[in-house]
């Protein structure tokens, strides 16, 4: 029997974690991994973007820098063919100027001068002899053309090296004359490209992707590639930067998965925390009301029992304080009696607690039900010596509610804050019409409350007094409740109490 009761208790208390586990899943972590998913793959594109950038400014630097060099030997290419054409120079001074100018720049392997057949009639470099470059389509092309061409990547006929060559036709009358040739190393233009690398890999391929040049060490599977076409040759720069494709979503999906499952713990066990809360109201508002459904059936079965033999009981101490006449029996009487009545009253709260709905409800004008008590009041008020205030509405305030138990409500309240003033003090009375709602304001300076206590006043038996029966706002608040208002109460200790009714106005009244 033992053994199956731990086996349900298990199997009970398993059901209950998978729930709140699922509960969890649902509520936290799937959500947290949603978003921070959904986060990093837009960090990642982010930093695609940024990288795809880097390499587009990459390509863009190194192209210009190709141009420039081109340009710049261009330039300097015609600007000495223009000027060979305008003056009558001897071949002899005609090398050596092309020897000197050679000598100026180091990318340059050779100046070539040639007719218009492609006879190499001078040459910088020694070793160039019987050479003739009519088969070459770059030769054909400044023939043709009658400009600046260039040629391939290609092994020189009189360096041996790899080379580009540029020919600039020198034109006179309309034809060609003669041209002027000059070789760049290629691996002067590499070395330059090598010397501005910063992280980046650069490879130049030509029209049939044949590699030329290569600079840099990236990887080329995780990298972000941008190309470029370079101007007047064939070429093709293609430059790639280094991308954290793993890393890049891995590092942020983390970072925002702990924030994320912070936040969404804390968010997750305040939800549970208020569930609880709100459990546990519910339960204490249900244990409530079965504490008053319980006093107000044992009220309707007893009262009658109860109060038969008090009456009984009433009437032989009446008779025996007729026939003991001493001070002292007679204080005795006084006594038993006042209990008696104290015992009545206890037995007529509780008959309210139980049915407080049980007569029939009239309209009647609040100003109305205040003026017939307003003399009680002033009575109790002037014995514990304190001043009271009654502001009345100027306006009608159509109520519906039994007129006793209204005026019950009212003084009690007013017999409680008199009880909260023992030394004498201020309280004020006020009716007022707002919206189609009646305010009951009762208001005094006495000693106040806490904020616990007020959060206990309208439970059953709890009180502050050392003879109160603790029904009293118990009372109030059923009577309150049973015709669609509200009572609220507002106080600060040391400093006193306001307690403010709240009832629906009759329409059409």
């Amino acid at each position: 029997m033992r053994s199956r009761f731990h086996l349900v208790f298990i199997r009970v208390l398993s059901s209950i974690l998978k729930k709140k586990f699922l509960l969890y899943l649902l509520l936290t972590l799937i959500p947290a991994l949603a978003v921070s998913s959904v986060l990093a793959q837009h960090q990642v594109k982010i930093l695609e973007a940024q990288n795809k950038n880097k390499a587009s400014r990459y390509a863009t630097f190194h192209t210009m820098n190709i141009e420039n060099l081109f340009n710049e030997t261009v330039g300097r290419l015609e600007m000495l063919a223009t000027s060979l054409k305008f003056q009558n120079t001897s071949l002899t001074n005609l090398e050596e100027l092309l020897r000197e100018t050679t000598g100026k720049d180091p990318r340059l392997s050779g100046f070539f001068w040639t007719n218009s057949q492609g006879d190499l009639l001078i040459s910088t470099n020694t070793n160039s002899t019987n050479v003739n470059i009519n088969d070459q389509p770059y030769f054909q092309r400044a023939i043709q053309t009658e400009k600046t061409s260039f040629s391939d990547v290609h092994i020189g006929r009189v360096t041996g090296r790899q080379i580009i060559t540029i020919a600039t036709p020198i034109v006179d009358h309309g034809k060609v004359q003669s041209v002027l040739v000059a070789s760049l190393r290629t691996d002067k233009i590499e070395a330059a490209i090598k010397n501005l690398v910063n992280g980046e890999m650069v490879i130049i391929t030509d029209d049939s992707n044949k590699v030329l040049f290569k600079a840099g060490s990236l990887p080329e599977k995780n990298s972000v590639k941008s190309s470029m076409k370079i101007a007047n040759v064939h070429w093709k720069i293609s430059v790639f930067v280094q991308s954290e494709n793993g890393l890049a979503f891995w590092k942020p999906f983390v970072k925002y998965l702990m924030i994320f499952l912070t936040i969404s713990n804390i968010v997750f066990l305040w939800a549970q925390y208020f569930l609880l809360k709100k459990k546990v109201q519910r339960e204490n508002a249900q244990t409530e009301h079965h504490k008053l459904e319980l006093i107000g059936k044992l009220a309707a079965s007893t009262a009658h029992e109860i109060r038969n033999p008090l009456t009984g009981i009433k009437g032989l101490i009446k008779l025996l304080s007729e026939e003991y006449l001493d001070q002292k029996a007679q204080s005795y009487f006084e006594v038993i009696q006042t209990e008696i009545d104290r015992i009545n009253v206890i037995v007529s709260e509780l008959l309210v607690l139980g049915k407080p709905t049980a007569h029939t409800l009239k309209t009647d004008n609040v100003n109305t039900i205040l003026t017939e008590i307003e003399p009680i009041i002033h009575s109790e008020a002037n014995f514990m010596n304190v001043e009271l205030t009654i502001n009345y509405s100027k306006e009608n305030l159509p109520v519906s509610c039994v007129k006793d138990q209204l005026k019950q409500v009212i003084l009690n309240l007013t017999k409680n804050s008199l009880q909260a003033m023992p030394f004498g003090g201020k309280l004020s009375i006020a009716l007022e019409k707002q919206a189609e709602q009646c305010l009951i304001t009762v208001t005094d300076n006495g000693v106040g409350m806490k904020q616990d206590q007020i959060n206990q006043a309208f439970n059953p038996f709890f009180t502050l007094k050392k003879d109160g029966s603790g029904l009293g706002l118990t009372v109030c608040k059923r009577i309150i409740d049973s015709y669609g208002g509200k009572i609220l109460i507002n106080s600060i200790p040391n400093e006193g109490t306001q307690v403010v009714i709240t009832l629906p106005l009759v329409k059409g009244e």
